[in-house]
């Protein structure tokens, strides 16, 4: 994430300033619906004539994220000014974050800006717009020999005053907050997978130690250990390729910090995250087409580790354990094969018929090992897990599975108030019925029918009875193929306020 200095002002209307060598003149942003309302308080009515006069000499029809700029070149002394469209003002809760990504572009090149919304927005949608603002302003690019120049852009001030400046202030740090750990999750899943390792996939979990040291402290469990503990079903997917898996566990000691502490955390709420570093499908080897994309499987674990990011920048008061599923998914004379049967750290037989489902097995193990060792008061899991989830919700919403109403209603809140926005997906008794095999208690596929759900139905066989749980299936919101093609951080703002609510 760029060094932009995001603040936060409540004014009825704003009046630039003279320019002074440390203070240049900043592009104004205004915001115009399709009926040409100019929204928020431009102020002085000089500005508000140059916005109409632009709108209407400019033939601006105000449509969602259709822009037009005055730079005043005959008035140097005036700043720029932009009108932006948000298209019909019922819809632009909806819309925010398009319209946040078109102010954005606006302004990147612009050393300061301004942005009036007036009393247009709530503290909860100006949360909305800025973490979307902010993370209009990704890129990725440390890869390439010469890095793109750097946007310009580095103070913006949003004025708005519709709630109190306490709402404002409260929302803005939770916004920058968030926007790190968004930052790191889309860091860590943009990652080349020879890169990437489950190794050092683990590794990214101990400089959060180092960062947060008061407060996080990260325990890396090989191959070895995991035998031990009986977790048949990870190590059946790690085995097939040259790179140890790893389980790496986060405690994050938000209530008393960690300082003399050798206990572990007591019913912490509990973050488990998909980490397949790379994904060929094993035996069941995956299409040529697309395979480059499935670097980002691990696209729940990063979303944990943004997570943790998030909440530790937070100073959130909550106890939060985080385990990462690290491992790569590859085809090798020691691979799983199509008709093998492994055994989960709870005891729990499953027959493998199908290696490409790989995901739900190293999170079967890892949903036993929080459950053993820490007794949750909930449990969250975020894996890309099911292609069916991507036709059943697109990427727009992620899916959400969950045996506990509180848990569903806590995180569906979070959800509407992030815009991270979730779907809530059934578990019903029957689905279970595909997942039954004949020679293990449990097959890992159910067949093409609601896969989604049979795959979110597999996981919950290894819950304990009363334990609070939920599943979010990101396979279709934790990146944008195509032209884009990167990592989206999604589910961080969701998992931060969620946590937030739980520590409020």
């Amino acid at each position: 994430m760029p060094n932009i200095a995001l603040s936060v002002s409540v004014q009825t209307e704003y009046t630039a300033k003279k320019a002074t060598k440390n203070n240049p003149i900043p592009t104004i942003i205004a915001y115009v619906t399709d009926d040409g309302t100019v929204l928020g308080g431009l102020g002085d009515a000089e500005y508000l004539t140059r916005a109409q006069d632009l709108i209407s000499q400019s033939s601006f029809k105000g449509g969602l994220g259709e822009s037009v700029t005055d730079y005043a070149i005959h008035a140097k002394e005036l700043p720029v000014l932009t009108v932006i469209g948000v298209g019909k003002l019922d819809k632009l809760a909806g819309n925010i974050a398009k319209v946040a990504a078109a102010t954005y572009t606006a302004i990147k090149n612009a050393p300061r800006a301004v942005i009036l919304w007036g009393d247009t927005i709530c503290h909860k949608h100006f949360t909305q717009f800025g973490l979307a603002l902010l993370a209009a302003s990704y890129r990725f690019d440390h890869h390439k020999a010469k890095a793109a120049d750097s946007d310009a852009i580095k103070d913006i001030t949003i004025i708005s005053n519709r709630d109190e400046l306490d709402a404002y202030q409260a929302a803005l740090a939770f916004v920058l907050a968030t926007a790190k750990g968004v930052s790191v999750a889309r860091d860590v899943a943009n990652e080349a997978p020879n890169v990437l390792t489950p190794s050092e996939l683990a590794k990214k979990s101990k400089q959060l130690a180092k960062d947060y040291a008061e407060k996080i402290s990260v325990s890396i469990l090989g191959e070895k250990e995991m035998q031990k503990m009986g977790m048949g079903c990870f190590l059946a997917v790690s085995q097939g390729s040259d790179e140890e898996g790893k389980l790496a566990v986060i405690e994050y000691y938000g209530k008393t910090g960690r300082a003399g502490k050798k206990s572990r955390l007591s019913n912490p709420i509990a973050l488990v995250g998909k980490g397949l570093t790379f994904d060929t499908g094993g035996i069941s080897l995956k299409p040529a087409a697309g395979m480059e994309e499935m670097k980002f499987d691990m696209g729940g674990a990063a979303s944990i580790l943004g997570t943790i990011k998030a909440i530790a920048e937070a100073n959130l008061a909550i106890d939060v354990v985080a385990v990462l599923a690290c491992a790569e998914n590859m085809p090798s004379a020691r691979a799983t094969r199509p008709g093998d049967v492994v055994t989960a750290m709870n005891g729990m037989s499953v027959e493998v018929l199908n290696t490409d489902a790989e995901g739900r097995l190293v999170l079967c193990d890892a949903l036993c090992y929080v459950q053993e060792n820490y007794k949750p008061k909930a449990i969250i899991d975020t894996a890309t897990l099911t292609g069916a989830c991507v036709i059943a919700l697109g990427s727009v919403r992620s899916g959400l599975y969950s045996n506990d109403e509180d848990l569903l209603f806590a995180l569906e809140s979070a959800s509407e108030f992030t815009n991270d926005l979730v779907w809530h997906m059934p578990l019903d008794d029957s689905y279970n019925e595909q997942l039954n095999s004949k020679i293990a208690d449990v097959q890992n596929i159910g067949g093409r029918e609601a896969g989604s759900v049979t795959a979110a139905c597999f996981l919950q066989r290894f819950i304990k009875e009363n334990q609070a749980w939920a599943h979010l299936d990101i396979a279709g919101t934790a990146w944008k193929s195509g032209s884009t093609n990167s990592a989206t951080g999604r589910p961080v703002a969701l998992l931060a306020q969620y946590l937030r609510s739980q520590a409020d």
